[in-house]
């Protein structure tokens, strides 16, 4: 099956920028080092002042268990770390099975991957990962401007093929909500899950209509753990990310958020 062919994309800064949440989360086998505070404490150090919040997280594993009797699922709860920005804008997580760095304050690429190197290289030397199972980048777009009151609306903004049932003359008008679920080949080992759709926002007279781009690009070829080659992946699911966005909406959506209208 041939991968997606998408020209380039363009890497300049979108002045009126959609975006609401960027996470490149890296698995890896599970390692109980993770609950070892002095461990932890290594990789917050390491980081300086950038995220002086250190607070224990939890979460639960669904394990799949199998033997004579069947198959059988069981969960256990699971202890990390989670080190915050001190304006909560920036996250690292740290679990037994996976660390993430997310943001909601994404300004560039070239800011968001010197500090994931940052986090990737101070894992590799204190918690000592094996294997890298897969690296997963997401980011999660808004369009709130232009101010669409109706799913329609987004006609011209969007691209149509996109918008699909939208368009339709039956059921376009009686839309109450619409999300879409594409399972993308991204060639080159690479793989996009690309949800998208309308949300209604507000209510009576303030009702407006916004468009959900959600960006889950991710390779899952299990690999010797690497900081170089974790840095070169982040950064072609990072232009396949950014390729399928300007895919999926139209020339000029792309110029209105540039600020050129």
């Amino acid at each position: 099956m041939p991968g997606l062919v998408l020209p380039p994309p363009a890497a300049e800064c979108l002045e009126k920028s959609p975006l609401e949440l960027v996470v490149c989360q890296v698995r890896h086998e599970r390692n109980l080092a993770v609950a070892d505070a002095k461990r932890a404490l290594a990789v917050h150090e390491g980081l300086g002042d950038k995220y002086p919040g250190f607070d224990e997280a939890s979460g639960m594993a669904l394990n799949i268990i199998g033997g004579p009797a069947g198959v059988s699922t069981a969960t256990d709860q699971q202890r990390g770390w989670n080190f915050k920005s001190a304006d909560g804008a920036w996250t690292v997580v740290l679990m037994p099975d996976f660390f993430a760095l997310e943001t909601r304050a994404y300004t560039d690429w070239d800011d968001f991957s010197a500090r994931l190197d940052e986090v990737v290289r101070l894992v590799e030397e204190a918690l000592e990962p094996s294997l890298e199972q897969r690296l997963g980048l997401r980011f999660i777009d808004r369009i709130t401007d232009p101010r669409v009151t109706s799913p329609q609306g987004w006609e011209g903004w969007i691209d149509d093929r996109l918008l699909g049932p939208v368009l339709h003359e039956a059921f376009g008008p009686a839309i109450k909500s619409i999300q879409q679920v594409l399972q993308l080949d991204g060639g080159d080992d690479m793989e996009v899950l690309l949800r998208h759709g309308c949300l209604l926002e507000g209510a009576g007279d303030d009702q407006v209509w916004h468009y959900l781009l959600d960006h889950d690009c991710s390779r899952s070829r299990g690999r010797a753990f690497a900081a170089d080659a974790i840095a070169e992946g982040a950064r072609r699911l990072h232009d396949l990310a950014l390729a399928v966005f300007q895919a999926a909406v139209t020339p000029k959506l792309f110029a209105h958020l540039h600020g050129n209208d």
